[in-house]
């Protein structure tokens, strides 16, 4: 078996595959995606023998994140052949895209999940996407007054767009990656820092203690040896970060040696208010 990224030129092969599983997708439908969103996404996928039996989409997408224009992948099409699923495929593909996403400092990426279960153990979280009505034709502007995250609508959105009925309320769940690139645009009400041990089961480079400080509306994390004030999984941090959590919610502070401070220090970082995603694939 062969784990890659199939070429430019191979994506179409895909296709079967994603007949197979996605059934309930109009063949229109399929053919807008092959034609237009495989054109120049990642497929990453595993091989036996030379057949397709599992794979994932990457599409890339840009998101206006407080202002700032940052890259991050929507995965798609996550699919394994009957035959050969409960071998691990699913994870294995999922741990790659991961790992290459975090290598490219991607600061996170996100799914809408067929079943939020399946994609828990890889540290995806529920990022409480709006569902407000009268969105999908907002503009940057009026979006940018109401949410902190929210898809760019530029000449590479409209290329790659696909006009088919969309819908309000999509329940996606994200998964922080580069760290780096995520807390720098988080800030706090004033100057302060906060010894933190991050722990990730699948990205060593977010494993350790750090010590994050604050600046304004910029935050950063260095690393350190020292004794953390608080332990955060990084599922609770991005849980946390996008307001789904709250400070006295995160699992590590009743552990803290100084629950109190660490709290105060908590409740002072600006949290992600508002979040806007509604895109079909």
């Amino acid at each position: 078996m062969e784990i890659r990224y199939l070429d430019r030129e191979e994506h179409e092969r895909s296709r079967a595959l994603y007949e197979e599983v996605f059934v309930e997708d109009e063949e229109a439908f399929v053919d807008a995606y092959y034609r237009i969103k495989a054109a120049d996404n990642e497929i990453l996928v595993a091989e036996d023998e030379g057949q397709i039996i599992s794979m994932l989409h990457r599409n890339p997408y840009t998101f206006c994140f407080r202002g700032e224009s940052v890259p991050a992948d929507y995965l798609v099409a996550v699919a394994t052949k009957v035959t050969f699923r409960h071998r691990g495929l699913m994870r294995a593909l999922l741990t790659k895209a991961l790992r290459d996403m975090e290598e490219q400092e991607r600061p996170f990426t996100f799914l809408m999940p067929a079943d939020e279960a399946i994609y828990t153990p890889f540290d995806f979280r529920l990022m409480g996407n709006d569902d407000e009505e009268g969105l999908a034709d907002a503009d940057g502007e009026t979006l940018a007054e109401d949410y902190e995250i929210f898809t760019e609508k530029n000449a590479d959105y409209e290329r790659r767009h696909i006009f088919w009925p969309e819908w309000e309320s999509t329940p996606m769940m994200i998964r922080l990656l580069y760290l780096p690139a995520f807390v720098k645009n988080i800030g706090a009400e004033e100057n302060q820092s906060l010894l933190v041990e991050i722990e990730d089961p699948i990205l060593s480079e977010n494993n350790g203690v750090f010590l994050w400080e604050f600046s304004g509306e910029r935050s950063a994390l260095v690393p350190v040896k020292a004794r953390p004030e608080i332990r955060i999984s990084i599922a609770d941090l991005g849980s946390f970060l996008c307001g789904m959590l709250g400070p006295e919610e995160l699992p590590g502070l009743k552990d803290a040696e100084d629950p109190e401070t660490v709290r105060e220090k908590l409740e002072k970082i600006r949290v992600i208010d508002g979040i806007y995603i509604n895109e079909t694939v």
